[in-house]
């Protein structure tokens, strides 16, 4: 199981790089903008996915790392589906892949705990 949970960390955790970057450089400003948030939640939310990606990867060798990672990007996940399950102009299914982020956070925390 324990291989399992790393390869997982691996993924998710480059994942939240990329995804960080890619939302702190502004090239998905205006999602952020048809949710109704403010500009500087953009930076926000990219600066919580790459530093919660850089502590999962940093957890493979030190847990408290992965747990606060974990706490990091599924909460992130948790609002960012709630955001779009509240709104309107967004069906139901462009939440579901935030849901599975969250999930697969709670697993990595859930192991760690």
């Amino acid at each position: 199981m324990h291989i399992i949970i790393i390869i997982l960390q691996i993924v998710v955790g480059i994942f939240f790089l990329m995804t960080g970057v890619k939302i702190l450089s502004g090239t998905m400003s205006q999602e952020f903008e048809r949710l109704g948030y403010p500009k500087i939640f953009n930076q926000i939310t990219g600066i919580f996915e790459f530093v919660g990606g850089l502590a999962l990867l940093i957890g493979i060798f030190f847990v408290p790392s992965a747990l606060f990672g974990s706490i990091l990007l599924g909460c992130t996940m948790f609002v960012a589906a709630l955001s779009l399950i509240f709104n309107k102009d967004f069906p139901f299914t462009k939440a579901l892949p935030a849901l599975i982020l969250f999930l697969l956070n709670v697993v990595v925390f859930w192991y760690y705990i």
